[in-house]
C-alpha cells in the first residue's frame, strides 16, 4: 500500500479497545495513536501498553500528551516502557494541550515550554539525566532514542516542528493550497536546522467518516469539524489560508467552542454556517468510492501518509467500513 494509514482511538471500554487495536493491526493500519483526556477516556499510557500489547506491526504512542499534566521524567519513563512492550514501535507525540489541560483549570504550554520539554525527554532517553524547571531530573534504565512527534497547526509551530520532530501531524488542511503552505512552514524550520523534509515523517490530519452519500458522512462529524477548527484558529488567523468570507466565523467557532463536551459543540458549526467549509478542508467524507478518489487526490499531492482521529459514539462501524470498504481499494 503505498498510502499509509494511522489511526487515534479513544475509549472507556478495555475489550472494545483491544479488540479494535487487533483489527487494525491485522488491516495493515501503520499507526496507532492513544488520545491525552483524562476527563472524557481512559488513561493515555495503559492504552498506550495495551495498543503495543495487542498489536504486531504498527507503531503506537501517544497522540497527543502535553508538558502541563505531564513531568518529561514520567513521561519518558512511560514511553520508554511501552517501547519494551512493542520492542521498536512506540512513539512520543507531543503537543501545548488541548482538552487535556482546559479540563484540568490549567493553560496550554507555549511553544518555547514544549520544546524545553522535547529536549528533557530527548536527553532522558539517550543521556539518562536532563533538568527541568531548573532542577535535575534523571532516568537510570533507558538509553535509546524513541521518535517524537509533533501535532502542528500554525506557522510558529510548523516551523519548530521542522527543526525537532521526527515526526509531524499537521492539522491544517487538505486541499492542493493548504498542503503546500504547511510544507513552506515545515521546509523553513527544516533548513534551519541543517535538515529537509525527507528527515521528518509527515503525516496529515483527517477528520474521517464513511456513509451511504456525503451528506450522511459530514453530519455525523459535525462536533470533530468543530474540534479541528477550534485547533487550527484559537491562537488567531494570520497564515493560516483562511478565506476572508469565513474568518469572522472561524475566530467566533474558536471563542464558543466548548472542550468538556466534544459533542456538545454538534451544532456550532452550522449555526455559524462553516460546516461545508471545515468539511473541505478538514475531512474526507462520503460513500467508500468519494474517500477511496480523496486520499488518491491526496497521495497526488505528496500527502501519503493520512492519520484519522475522528471520534464517534460507533467506532466499530467506522473503523469496519474503512477495513472491509475503503483499505482494499487503496493500492
Amino acid at each position: 500500500m503505498a498510502v499509509k494509514m494511522g489511526l487515534a482511538i479513544v475509549s472507556t471500554d478495555v475489550a472494545e479497545y483491544t479488540r479494535q487495536v487487533r483489527m487494525l493491526d491485522e488491516a495493515g493500519v501503520a499507526m496507532i495513536g492513544c488520545g491525552d483526556s483524562q476527563a472524557l477516556y481512559h488513561e493515555q499510557f495503559i492504552r498506550c501498553a495495551l495498543a503495543a500489547e495487542h498489536s504486531s506491526n504498527a507503531q503506537v504512542g501517544t497522540w497527543i500528551t502535553n508538558p502541563i499534566t505531564r513531568h518529561p521524567a514520567v513521561t519518558a519513563a512511560a514511553i520508554a516502557t511501552v517501547d519494551d512492550v512493542g520492542p521498536g514501535r512506540a512513539f512520543l507525540g507531543v503537543g501545548t494541550g488541548d482538552s487535556t489541560v482546559y479540563n484540568a483549570g490549567l493553560r496550554p504550554a507555549t511553544l518555547a515550554g514544549l520544546e524545553r520539554f522535547i529536549h528533557t525527554v530527548r536527553e532522558l532517553h539517550q543521556d539518562g539525566s536532563s533538568t527541568w524547571q531548573g532542577k535535575d531530573c534523571y532516568l537510570t534504565w533507558v538509553k535509546r532514542r524513541i521518535p517524537i512527534g509533533m501535532a502542528v497547526s500554525g506557522p510558529r509551530a510548523m516551523r519548530m516542528a521542522g527543526r525537532l520532530a521526527d515526526i509531524v501531524w499537521v492539522c491544517f488542511g487538505l486541499q492542493e493550497e493548504e498542503v503546500s503552505i504547511a510544507r513552506g512552514y515545515l521546509e523553513e524550520g527544516a533548513r534551519e536546522a541543517g535538515r529537509s523534509l525527507d528527515d521528518i515523517d509527515v503525516w496529515w490530519m483527517v477528520q474521517f467518516n464513511v456513509d451511504d452519500s456525503r451528506e450522511a458522512a459530514i453530519d455525523a462529524i459535525k462536533a470533530n469539524l468543530a474540534s479541528s477548527g477550534h485547533i487550527i484558529f484559537r491562537y488567531g488567523l494570520e497564515g493560516k489560508a483562511v478565506p476572508a468570507e469565513y474568518a469572522e466565523q472561524a475566530g467566533e467557532l474558536a471563542r464558543r467552542y466548548k472542550p468538556i463536551q466534544h459533542f456538545g459543540n454538534v451544532g456550532l458549526t452550522d449555526e455559524l454556517g462553516i460546516t461545508d467549509y471545515l468539511a473541505r478542508r478538514l475531512a474526507i467524507a462520503g460513500t467508500p468510492e468519494e474517500c477511496v478518489a480523496e486520499i488518491k487526490r491526496l497521495e497526488g499531492l505528496g500527502a501519503d501518509r493520512l492519520f484519522f482521529y475522528t471520534s464517534l459514539p460507533d467506532k466499530d462501524r467506522l473503523f469496519g467500513r474503512l477495513v472491509n470498504e475503503v483499505m482494499p481499494q487503496i493500492a
